[in-house]
């Protein structure tokens, strides 16, 4: 019986270790992720991809709190904004993300640096704008940028409300703590999303 509870025993911190729940607090994921949600993490990951939601140590943060943040941008993807809307290219690479693009019905828009995707995300997270507030020049425009080897550039789904890479730059891999596995989310209804505060108070 004792080698029994032992055996729970390390199972029980092993998974401690490996598996974080975490509590999500404020409206920068709105609205697939909202104030009260669960998130279940898992820590020991090797791959990051764009799209997926991880939990970060955000560096203007004095308090040393993690964030959750999507990572819109993989090493060696290039990327700017413009007038609030995202571009991504894959890799750098134009023809590619054409290719992409034109494969999963994106838009597929060329500038002098080749094509990128416009909003990229819009179609498949629910990313949102409030077009009504008034938002930093950061969050509405961006020089045209590569990501550093071994960075992630990551950002909020609602974009509009977020302290993000954008105002800090891709962060190194050492930063990324855990990668979103599971979301339990509390009810919804239309008058509990409506009511949300979807900015700071001044």
């Amino acid at each position: 019986m004792k080698k029994f509870f032992f055996i729970l025993l390390i199972l029980f911190l092993a998974g401690s270790y490996f598996i974080r729940i975490y509590k999500i607090d404020g409206t920068s994921m709105n609205y697939g992720l909202i104030e009260g949600d669960m998130v279940l993490t898992y820590r020991q990951f090797d791959d990051i991809h764009r799209g997926d939601m991880l939990v970060m140590k955000h560096p203007l943060d004095s308090q040393g709190r993690l964030y959750i943040k999507r990572c819109a941008a993989l090493p060696g993807d290039m990327f700017f904004q413009k007038e609030r809307s995202f571009y991504l290219q894959i890799e750098g690479n134009s023809a590619k993300t054409k290719q992409l693009a034109l494969s999963h019905d994106l838009q597929a828009v060329s500038t002098q640096y080749g094509y990128f995707i416009k909003d990229p995300y819009l179609k498949y997270y629910g990313v949102v704008h409030n077009w009504k507030l008034q938002v930093p020049k950061e969050l509405t425009e961006l020089p045209l940028t590569t990501v550093s080897p071994d960075h992630y550039l990551m950002l909020g789904d609602f974009r509009d409300n977020s302290a993000d890479s954008r105002f800090f730059g891709a962060v190194p891999r050492k930063w990324i703590f855990s990668k979103v596995i599971y979301v339990f989310k509390k009810p919804r209804n239309w008058m509990t999303l409506i009511n949300i505060e979807e900015a700071e108070k001044e």
